[in-house]
């Protein structure tokens, strides 16, 4: 959690200036403790570049001025009050939007000192591989009030008496934490991660403690609150098995069995590749018209070492992995609409915006061959095919959903990109209910979902996986759905203790052959 120290004199001009019975110190607490919760949901996801060679912290001011607290008879917002009397606790370096939802940038002042209880001490870091995995468990932990704090700080509005199970499965997706797994995972983190920046595994192990902390307040399961979109999806606020990386995610899981839709989003498109032919009575068949993206969804790694040999000069064993990574982060920002361009722009907010593409393949010579490839621009062409029929028939069948705010642009106009990703998010839960029914008519619990990725304890097996494709498949009438499955295997404890004790055994009996030794050289000296 956050800590803040806030500089004496402050509660004492504020006090000086509403003098009892106006209780400055209870207006001072209050107004603490919201800007302590403000900065610890902004430190539950990674910092930008800007943020950490700046040190800045995206948070609302709106929120920080009205749940702040009040002052004095006339009810002055203590936020204000601190601005105007230049004793204000935190900077704004860029001032956030309702329009594009940015959040404001802020800075600490020098009236302001913050703890991170949740980042790991520095006596511990540096003796980690001489700590036992009990005390380990010891330290992580913490005593059950620090962990009840964490919990209740996290579900202000939690009643024992009024949260059935009922209740917390219509609120909440639960998940079972691996609480060994996911402590052997901060160990990892701190002792073994080489790659990974320092604010990373900062924003890592703090996401780490909140969960175990949470998990450990509440019988090992963590809450993970519903928040519905309105484009279909189900998230969830705070940290999640959404929003952390895979390696966390693993780690909270434990032994597990993923199963995600492969090219999820161009199989969706695919399903309508018949209609669009028919509606332009085109005289070719599926595989003839969209023969590039028909290839990316059967044969994707020869697809992506084919644009590989022609965008990269290097063709290494070495960079193989990260190369792939790159292509696939570049053709899902396509599938999803990213523009071939290069050149950023700056929004009605002055941030400076680029291109995704351009955050993607940031080598200018391999993005300029990658744009200029002949299997890259003829998927992108079929791509935007099957954009713009999807868009028009959207506007044609759903004239009722022409009006909805979240499909709408700032000036107004129905917004295409928005109009696609509705489409696609509303047919991807309405997919992965499929998966989900079909797996647990046959008794198998899913134990985590992750919009097109869900997570059993056990693996399905092959006849029940070719079950869930075929109910994909008929049900929605798109023959392009498809499973992929991995395994994930936990964080394994390091069994120091048991190290230790066969070390100090082997010590024992060395020290006893030696005696032994000793003792023979003795008597065979008196013989």
């Amino acid at each position: 959690m956050i800590k803040l120290e806030i500089h004496p004199q402050v509660l004492t001009a504020l006090a000086q200036a509403f003098p009892l019975p106006a209780n400055a110190q209870a207006a001072m607490d209050k107004y603490t403790a919201t800007l302590e919760k403000l900065l610890f949901l902004s430190l539950q996801n990674p910092r930008n570049p800007e943020q950490i060679k700046l040190n800045l912290y995206a948070i609302s001011l709106q929120r920080l001025a009205n749940q702040g607290s009040q002052i004095g008879p006339n009810k002055i917002r203590v936020h204000k009050w601190l601005k105007d009397t230049g004793l204000e606790l935190v900077q704004m370096v860029t001032k956030g939007s309702n329009l594009t939802g940015r959040l404001s940038q802020v800075k600490l002042t020098e009236l302001v000192t913050m703890t991170k209880n949740l980042e790991l001490k520095k006596k511990l870091t540096m003796n980690i591989n001489r700590i036992t995995d009990r005390e380990i468990s010891a330290y992580l932990t913490g005593d059950q009030e620090a962990n009840q704090a964490l919990f209740d700080f996290l579900h202000p509005d939690y009643e024992e008496s009024t949260w059935t199970e009922e209740f917390i499965l219509e609120h909440f997706d639960p998940i079972k934490v691996d609480a060994p797994s996911l402590e052997s995972y901060i160990v990892w983190l701190t002792s073994e991660a080489k790659h990974l920046s320092k604010d990373k595994k900062d924003t890592a192990i703090r996401q780490a403690r909140i969960v175990l902390g949470c998990a450990k307040a509440f019988n090992g399961w963590y809450l993970q609150r519903k928040r519905p979109s309105e484009f279909g999806r189900m998230y969830y606020e705070g940290v999640s098995v959404q929003n952390v990386n895979k390696e966390l995610r693993r780690a909270m899981l434990g032994n597990a069995w993923e199963y995600d839709i492969r090219s999820s989003v161009v199989a969706w498109k695919m399903g309508f590749a018949q209609e669009y032919l028919r509606s332009r009575d085109v005289a070719l068949d599926v595989r003839e018209a969209f023969p590039a993206t028909l290839n990316y969804l059967e044969d994707k790694a020869n697809f992506m070492r084919t644009v590989r040999l022609y965008v990269f000069d290097d063709h290494s064993k070495d960079l193989a992995e990260f190369h792939m990574k790159l292509l696939k982060r570049a053709f899902t920002a396509m599938s999803f609409g990213a523009r071939l361009a290069s050149t950023g722009w700056q929004d009605g907010s002055g941030h400076w915006n680029n291109p995704a593409l351009v955050n993607i393949l940031k080598n200018t010579q391999e993005r300029n061959r990658f744009f200029n490839d002949r299997l890259v621009r003829a998927f992108i062409k079929e791509q935007n095919t099957l954009d713009n029929h999807l868009f028009n028939e959207f506007k044609t069948k759903h004239p009722e959903l022409k009006n909805l705010p979240c499909l709408l642009t700032h000036s107004g106009r129905l917004s295409k990109a928005k109009v696609l990703a509705y489409l696609y998010q509303h047919a991807e839960s309405e997919v992965m209910d499929i998966v989900r029914a079909t797996a647990q008519a046959k008794e198998r619990k899913p134990i985590a979902n992750v919009h097109d990725a869900i997570f059993f304890k056990q693996r399905l097996g092959t006849e029940l996986k070719a079950e869930i494709e075929w109910q994909m498949r008929t049900q929605t009438g798109n023959p392009y759905w498809h499973l992929t499955v991995k395994e994930l295997k936990r964080y394994e404890p390091r069994y120091l203790e048991v190290r230790l004790d066969e070390m100090a055994h082997r010590e024992r009996i060395e020290q006893e052959e030696a005696i032994a030794c000793g003792y023979e050289s003795i008597c065979f000296m008196q013989v």
